[in-house]
């Protein structure tokens, strides 16, 4: 943790001297128009983005490695993903600077909610090809900035995202009954999982 800390910090002042961004054009989800990905380096924005997605995280993951670790049967934790998590997530934006918001999305997502926009996507293509967890994408949205962090599988996430023919049935039935159209299956450990976005208004 701390040598990833060190390592932003370094980053955060190489970039300070140099400003440079890149532009990606791909086709976008079906039925959209060609989205453009303005990629930029801002240390200050990074910064801030990764302070906000650090305080998210630092408040779910021992809420859900508790979970995990009252119910072996991974319900338990999955239940508090669904449920706890998101209402942790509103409270968490609730106490941000105004103007700034944290989610999460994913390629292959359970929650509707969580569903990613044609931006998300490109990124996300991008980060799972880059296949880095360390790197942070800023982009600029014109209004706003998004900074995207990369999230990979751990082995705890596998009770209720791994591969299905591994799962208990009881699980099975339970994400079917919540999720019936989940694609949040089939991963294994250190996989692309998905992302944190932070929001950060102009």
């Amino acid at each position: 943790m701390k040598k990833q800390l060190l390592s932003t910090v370094a980053l955060a002042a190489i970039l300070m001297l140099s400003a440079c961004s890149e532009t990606t054009t791909a086709n976008s989800p079906k039925n959209e128009k060609n989205t453009t990905v303005k990629y930029v380096q801002n240390a200050e924005i990074q910064a801030k983005g990764m302070k906000q997605i650090k305080g998210l995280i630092g408040d779910v993951k021992p809420a859900l490695m508790g979970a995990l670790k009252s119910d072996k049967t991974g319900i338990g934790g999955m239940e508090m993903c669904s449920t706890s998590a998101q209402e942790m997530g509103k409270k968490y934006n609730a106490s941000l600077p105004e103007g700034s918001k944290i989610r999460r999305t994913a390629l292959k997502y359970r929650n509707p909610n969580n569903k990613p926009d044609a931006t998300d996507v490109l990124v996300m293509t991008k980060l799972k090809a880059d296949n880095s967890f360390d790197k942070l994408l800023v982009v600029d949205m014109g209004d706003n900035y998004r900074v995207y962090k990369a999230l990979p599988t751990h082995k705890p996430c596998l009770v209720c995202h791994g591969e299905t023919k591994s799962m208990s049935s009881s699980m099975l039935e339970t994400i079917k009954a919540k999720y019936p159209n989940d694609l949040a299956v089939d991963f294994k450990e250190d996989d692309f999982r998905g992302v944190i976005v932070s929001t950060i208004n102009k």
